[in-house]
């Protein structure tokens, strides 16, 4: 079944600010930004900010469950807010997706937009010069081909191991890169020369050019 993801999901625009977000150490907001939208797809809320601000409207606030959408920029790819959360606002120029659950699996409706052939889509839609943009209208239009919830539940979770192979795999190589490169240091000083290839006759401690000339004539 080949749906249009407006008929399964909501979409919000993320609160705009008339100036710089500015983080308050006792601000009561929590406030998701682009750099939240880590690359293997969850949204990252141990380095989010804090804002003063007035309560947020209910339909503002974000939930677990939620999918982030990145209108701007290269790439138009989403991540999943997987973590509860209280009194927490989306800021544009992200989109907040929110999946009707009797609908669709918030994992399946994230792996979809973030599939080859929907960034293809998206990037058709986008509108702008310099920067490029998708409108509410251009995510809303985007056709998911919706199979029964369970099917979408294992799709789900293969693409959840897969992920995660990927992060193993790549932690995998940075530490044989740190390992490879504490050799190569360990060989390069093992290579050093060493006080006995120091030409016989001369002692750097003890000795000056003059004095070794004169124990080379006698």
């Amino acid at each position: 079944m080949i749906l249009k993801l407006k008929d399964i999901a909501t979409v919000s625009s993320g609160v705009t600010f008339r100036s710089r977000i500015e983080a308050s150490k006792d601000g009561s907001v929590r406030v998701i930004q682009m750099k939240d939208l880590g690359d293997d797809n969850f949204v990252h809320l141990s380095e989010s900010i804090h804002i003063d601000h007035t309560q947020p409207k209910p339909n503002q606030l974000a939930k677990l469950g939620d999918i982030i959408f990145r209108s701007r920029g290269q790439t138009n790819t989403a991540a999943l807010l997987n973590e509860d959360v209280e009194n927490t606002i989306v800021a544009a120029p992200l989109f907040r997706v929110r999946p009707d659950l009797k609908k669709v699996v918030p994992e399946f409706l994230l792996w979809w937009i973030n599939q080859p052939s929907s960034q293809s889509y998206l990037a058709s839609r986008s509108k702008g010069t310099m920067v490029k943009m998708v409108s509410k209208q251009g995510l809303e239009d985007l056709e998911v081909n919706l199979p029964s919830l369970e099917q979408q539940k294992k799709v789900a979770e293969f693409f959840s191991l897969s992920m995660r192979e990927q992060q193993l795999l790549e932690e995998i190589k940075n530490r044989k890169a740190i390992y490879t490169q504490g050799i190569l240091m360990q060989m390069a000083s093992e290579s050093r020369p060493t006080a006995s290839n120091k030409k016989p006759g001369f002692d750097a401690a003890t000795s000056t050019p003059g004095q070794t000339q004169s124990r080379a004539r006698n």
